[in-house]
């Protein structure tokens, strides 16, 4: 038992960084528990789909039947999704014995492979209502066996979620510790974020952004949300739009929680190196992941006037208003303080965006905050 843990535990790590894979961990509970039953399982329980199987044990005509039919008919899968991760779990625990011996899923299906019954597991991962389980089945009144399949994945399942964390955080790159190293260390704030608004990482500034009261944002649960329902609107436009395949390019969206702070956070898709599909992918796989970078205005976004007469041959007025239009300014402010024309603002603008590329306004300021972030 000792040493099956300890392989185990190791063997668990060495998936997580990419060493070695799930038929590893098959092997050493095939090997711990030699007549029984080991799957590895994955389900969306609110849509009743099966996103994964994994087995030690079964016949390759019982692993096609169960795919083919009673994948999702497993009695204990409504029960595992009200348990929390880590808990382990016993057949007896979920559902009355009796009751679960008269469902298809083990009449008709499991009770074909032999007395296995009995059983216990193990939710490893939940992202939503994706989870992942390992289960160990047994004949129905081995309590022996219940209690050495208990232990080992009582002890397992702090392991798998400390692997969890780690196989997540070193996605974003194909670099060692880049979170740690590189992004933590950015004097802004930087959230990497999927479809579903789903934060997967935010650095110390981000934190503290996403906390404070007079930020842009709202909620601590783990979802970024804007400040109101029209910024969180456009704030999700903003990542879908990003997330999109094959979209290079930034996108820039002011938020104005208050009159008195104006925030530009840019979004483009994050590099998340080589991918090699594993099993759990397809529980914790969030899809294409977006960087977002938000800046707020009192921190004074800025870009050297030499820098924009070298890159573009700016003026003078035309760097002037492009540092304003980079904060978040209007052209009526901007002409307000200035005691100019709307009217002469405009042909600037035009002379600008001729002279940067650009074609709209939003994409000019996000050509601009690409280049103060450059400087920083």
């Amino acid at each position: 038992m000792g040493y099956s843990q300890n392989s185990l535990t190791s063997s668990i790590y060495e998936m997580a960084l990419g060493r070695s894979n799930w038929d590893g961990i098959l092997d050493i509970l095939s090997a711990a528990f030699p007549d029984c039953l080991i799957f590895i399982s994955g389900h969306d329980i609110a849509k009743r789909n099966s996103l994964l199987f994994a087995q030690r044990g079964l016949a390759p005509s019982a692993v096609s039947a169960y795919l083919s039919t009673y994948a999702n008919q497993n009695p204990w899968l409504s029960a595992t999704a009200e348990l929390a991760p880590f808990q382990v779990y016993s057949h007896d625990s979920l559902v009355p014995a009796d009751e679960s011996r008269t469902m298809p899923y083990c009449s008709e299906w499991l009770l074909k492979q032999g007395n296995f019954l009995g059983g216990t597991g193990v939710v490893i991962l939940r992202q939503g209502a994706r989870q992942m389980a390992i289960e160990i089945r047994y004949p129905e009144g081995d309590t022996a066996t219940r209690e050495r399949a208990a232990q080992l994945l009582g002890e397992a399942a702090y392991h798998f979620g400390r692997a969890f964390e780690i196989l997540m955080r070193s996605r974003f790159s194909a670099g060692s510790g880049y979170l740690e190293t590189v992004v933590e260390d950015l004097p802004f704030a930087v959230f990497f974020v999927d479809r579903e608004m789903r934060i997967q990482y935010a650095n110390t500034q981000a934190e503290t952004m996403r906390r404070g009261d007079d930020g842009p944002f709202n909620g601590l649960d783990g979802v970024l949300r804007a400040y109101d329902d029209a910024a969180d609107q456009q704030l999700r436009e903003l990542i879908e739009k990003s997330a999109l395949p094959k979209r290079q390019t930034a996108s820039v969206l002011q938020l104005t929680p208050s009159d008195d702070k104006r925030f530009l956070a840019i979004a483009r898709q994050a590099s998340r190196g080589v991918q090699h599909y594993e099993l759990h992918d397809a529980i914790i796989n969030p899809g294409p992941l977006v960087m977002l970078i938000v800046h707020g205005s009192q921190d004074g976004t800025s870009l050297p006037m030499d820098l924009l007469w070298r890159a573009f041959s700016l003026t003078e007025s035309e760097a002037s208003l492009a540092e304003a239009l980079l904060n978040g300014a209007t052209l009526a402010d901007y002409a307000q303080d200035r005691e100019v024309s709307k009217q002469t603002l405009r042909n600037q603008l035009v002379g600008i965006m001729r002279k940067t590329g650009t074609k709209r306004q939003a994409e000019l300021v996000s050509l601009l905050t690409r280049l103060s972030f450059s400087c920083l």
